[in-house]
């Protein structure tokens, strides 16, 4: 693996102004990722993920500000860039597969319009050309008659398809990132699995990197190389994936684990983190998790603690995490 990342995001902040307040939806998160790995990102709904992807592709609403931060992929800064310099890099080098694809497609187009446009704009290729392109990609995903699906509109195509031809729509410029928002999200368990193989046949035959946002630990567990734990728009917990389920080092990260089924247990009692995740409007003091925290100390209510390395390659922003050495995720 070339050891000079391909993304770096670094101390990235993105606030959203409200008529009730600032939401800290991004404060502060940094990671790296190198080509042809997989860094899975995963948390609670409202811990900040979809809000990080949506940064690092400069796709955020009028509310939302970039309060600081950067985002370096191959040596430029993307959020100095002029939204035209942008968009030659948003779909052509970073590619996104959107959480709800009967949301993010377009109705009133067919699969085809919608996968031929990209093709059009950063290939330069004729229309009669981008349309044998996306023939092929909806062939190479996995959708049956791909001649007769690529003048369907979304409506047309069951969920798993959608899925697929959204995939299809993101790798249609070979991008060298593609970010992935729950790409399993509703469907059910065989097409997830479907789905997921196929990413990661995709990958290999690209060489693309990875990013894998989703709040399933079981979908992490399978696909990434590296993850980055969020919670409360903050990093708690950053390592490989060996590290982070064997050894976990904060007790949010614990906690997730722990509420995990497990095929080698015959019977177990699966534990719920108690409480929700915390109002961006008004996050408690100290460290966001200790109102939920089996191992909160008084301390934890007065420091706001940073990412420390515990191990090479491995950090976590819980200064007491020693409290898990020897203590079994069950």
């Amino acid at each position: 693996m070339n050891r000079e990342p391909i993304l770096q995001v670094k101390d990235l902040k993105t606030y959203f102004y409200t008529e009730d307040g600032i939401v800290k939806a991004v404060d502060g998160v940094s990671f790296e990722l190198y080509q042809g790995e997989t860094l899975g990102i995963v948390g609670e709904s409202g811990s900040g993920k979809s809000v990080t992807s949506l940064t690092i592709m400069r796709l955020l609403d009028e509310k939302a500000r970039i309060e600081g931060g950067e985002v370096i992929f191959k040596g430029k800064e993307l959020l100095k860039l002029s939204e035209e310099e942008m968009r030659k890099i948003r779909g052509n080098d970073i590619a996104m597969i959107f959480q709800e694809p009967m949301v993010a497609l377009n109705p009133v187009y067919t699969i085809g319009d919608q996968i031929m446009e990209a093709i059009i704009l950063h290939q330069k290729v004729k229309e009669s050309e981008a349309r044998k392109i996306a023939i092929d990609l909806l062939r190479k995903v996995g959708i049956p008659e791909p001649e007769k699906r690529v003048d369907q509109y979304p409506h047309q195509l069951s969920g798993g398809m959608r899925q697929r031809a959204m995939i299809a729509m993101a790798l249609s410029c070979r991008p060298q990132i593609l970010i992935a928002d729950e790409p399993t999200t509703a469907l059910d368990v065989t097409i997830q699995a479907q789905i997921l193989e196929l990413m990661k046949e995709l990958q290999r035959e690209y060489g693309m990197a990875l990013i894998m946002i989703t709040h399933d630990m079981g979908v992490i567990a399978e696909t990434a190389d590296r993850v980055a734990v969020m919670y409360a728009g903050k990093v708690v917990e950053y390592g490989t994936v060996d590290e982070i389920f064997k050894k976990p080092k904060h007790p949010y990260t614990y906690a997730l684990l722990s509420s995990i089924p497990r095929l080698d247990v015959e019977k177990q009692e699966l534990k719920s983190i108690p409480g929700t995740v915390p109002d961006p409007l008004n996050f408690p003091p100290g460290c966001r998790f200790h109102p939920r925290c089996d191992f909160a100390k008084e301390e934890c209510k007065n420091i706001d603690p940073e990412l420390v390395e515990v191990s090479p390659g491995h950090y976590t922003a819980c200064p007491f995490y020693k409290v898990l050495e020897g203590v079994e995720v069950k």
